[in-house]
């Protein structure tokens, strides 16, 4: 399969890890936007299955990436997760970020790199 030759190479798993996490972040887009239709209402739904759709497809990527990443290496990077969602919420929907969540932010991105510091080097399969 070509996706499996393109991951052979570390740089490109830790980038397909960081599509599948981005790709995850728009589906909490999706459902916020359907929380401002009526529930059951076309708008509604079309958010609503969008989200789905958007989860399944970040299911196929992540299956696919814990193929050539171990487990504990993979987890690591879904910290990314909330800090898109904080870009997202702010970008689209202009909610305010506080102090505390920048706070939270920086706490997740240490921890993600002094995870990483721990693995070492090379444990990409």
């Amino acid at each position: 399969m070509k996706i499996d030759k393109l991951l052979e190479k570390p740089r490109n798993v830790y980038l397909f890890a960081l599509l599948a996490i981005l790709v995850e972040s728009f589906s909490s887009v999706c459902l916020k936007l359907a929380g401002r239709f009526p529930v059951f209402s076309s708008n509604y739904v079309f958010y609503y299955f969008s989200a789905i759709i958007i989860m399944g497809i970040y299911a196929v990527l992540w299956q696919l990436l814990l193929e050539h990443l171990p487990l504990t290496t993979a987890y690591l990077r879904k910290g990314m997760s909330y800090i898109l969602v904080y870009l997202w919420a702010y970008v689209f929907f202009g909610e305010h970020i506080s102090p505390m969540q920048w706070i939270g932010t920086a706490i997740i991105l240490a921890g993600m790199v002094v995870s990483q510091m721990g693995e070492g080097k090379g444990k990409v399969k």
